[in-house]
């Protein structure tokens, strides 16, 4: 990923910060290396998986385009406060008139009246050259600092897209599972309804059992209707990211690796994500130039010098006849100022307040992330139990499906045995395929509290996939 320092480097000291640009083009493949891998992947992939996927949200996700657009805007503000320091500005003037005289006069020695038409021409070539403005040293420092900000900004958005894409793909997956064991509940409880009116035909149940086995299809329909809602709307998310509907997506595989996180040390994952979560250093960098704020906004009390030339050419006539000038001055100009009515101190109290605003949302941002990291490591840890349960869970359910059903043909056991044994297996499997997504999740996850969530963690998570 992009270290913001370096580019802050190449802003700062090489006066450059406008090259740095061209890195917002296609960011998140410039990062990784992986463009040609990724592109060639999607050009020749039969089924629709997690990099196809990222390779089309990463186009027209609007989000992300935001923040490339805005570290691209941000980009601007440093020769923009290079300009005002370093650079002189340049000015020229000019001026035609035709002008009327109408000359009365008493009388006296030479005197004459009458109207005068003449033509009066004028131009100036201005030049300032800054020489001390402190205030505009701290606008040129806090551009740097605020392009570094949209750095992080752009890294943070780039791992907001990775967790997004994998959320959004395997919500698909889930609802699909979902709608998948609903339609499995209904035929499985559909033929015990069968089977109980059948007994009951030939008297070998009560009528009670037939009513609990059209009960528990007439759930198994609701349920049906309640999974391929849930599977539009996650097909919509989906979209949302993409600009394209996808109906067939790569499942997760059967063999996906449980792996305790590396290192398996709670505390050092904490440590890593307080200096690298992107969040909290963009947090840093907004305390900075907060802090830079109030020697800004204090520089109003400190004067000013520039350089200064002029040239000016004039020429006008009237009624003794045409005259013209040529005049040229190179000089300083000192501003001190000396009293403003009490706005710069109130300006420069106003941004102590918001340097101390900065500093809180910074310790808040630092609680948050100490607290996201410890919590997405914890669930990996615990997700991998969890996945483990819920996979004996399944089989036990299943067992205890046959063992019920069985015990119906033999008059041991009741309708609403078997109804509830049937959902019982469901839930298991729905849980248990939920369990394994949010395993995923939670990696991604846990890497992105850690800073170090990066495009080759979803190529890993693509192999995770049965294509």
């Amino acid at each position: 990923m992009i270290r913001a320092a370096n580019c802050l480097t190449e802003a700062g000291a090489n006066g450059r910060g406008i090259n740095i640009m061209q890195r917002f083009k296609t960011p998140m493949l410039a990062l990784t290396g992986l463009a040609a891998a990724i592109l060639s992947h999607w050009a020749s992939a039969q089924n629709i998986d997690l990099l196809t996927v990222l390779n089309q949200a990463q186009q027209s996700d609007p989000v992300y385009r935001q923040a490339i657009a805005n570290a691209n805007a941000v980009a601007e503000g440093i020769p923009q406060a290079r300009a005002l320091l370093l650079l002189p500005t340049v000015s020229a003037t000019g001026s035609i008139a035709r002008n009327r005289q109408d000359n009365e006069f008493a009388g006296g020695f030479g005197a004459s009246a009458g109207v005068t038409g003449f033509t009066s021409k004028s131009y100036s070539v201005n030049l300032s050259q800054p020489v001390f403005h402190f205030d505009r040293i701290i606008s040129l420092k806090q551009a740097d600092k605020r392009l570094q900000q949209a750095q992080y900004q752009l890294d943070a958005a780039q791992q907001d897209l990775l967790v997004r894409v994998a959320q959004s793909y395997f919500e698909v997956l889930a609802a699909q599972d979902g709608l998948a064991f609903a339609n499995a509940e209904y035929e499985a409880l559909q033929r015990q309804l069968e089977q109980a009116q059948q007994r009951f035909e030939v008297g070998l149940i009560a009528i009670t059992d037939v009513q609990e086995a059209q009960a528990g299809a007439d759930r198994a329909i609701a349920s049906q209707i309640a999974a391929q809602n849930a599977l539009d709307n996650a097909r919509e998310a989906l979209r949302e990211l993409t600009l394209a509907y996808h109906t067939e997506l790569a499942p997760l595989g059967a063999n996906l690796p449980l792996v305790t996180p590396d290192p398996a040390n709670i505390d050092q994952w904490t440590e890593t994500a307080l200096e690298q979560n992107l969040a909290l250093a963009g947090a840093r960098v907004a305390a900075e130039i907060a802090e830079q704020e109030i020697k800004l906004q204090f520089a109003g009390h400190l004067p000013t010098l520039d350089v200064s030339g002029r040239h000016g050419y004039s020429k006008t006539g009237g009624r003794f006849g045409d005259s013209q000038s040529v005049s040229g001055n190179v000089g300083l100009d000192l501003n001190i100022p000396i009293y403003s009515g009490g706005s710069v101190v109130s300006r420069t109290r106003q941004a102590e307040y918001r340097s101390e605003e900065a500093q809180a949302v910074l310790d808040q941002q630092r609680r948050q992330v100490h607290r996201q990291t410890r919590e997405a490591y914890l669930g990996v840890v615990a997700r991998i139990s969890s996945v483990d349960a819920l996979e004996q869970a399944v089989v036990s359910a299943q067992t205890a499906v046959e063992s019920t059903s069985a015990g119906f043909e033999v008059g041991t056991r009741t309708a609403v045995d078997v109804v509830t044994a049937e959902r019982n297996l469901s839930q298991s499997r729905r849980d248990f395929a939920r369990a394994r997504y949010d395993y995923v999740l939670d990696l991604l996850r846990l890497k992105q509290a850690a800073g170090t969530l990066g495009p080759e963690d979803l190529v890993e998570a693509n192999t995770w996939l049965a294509h």
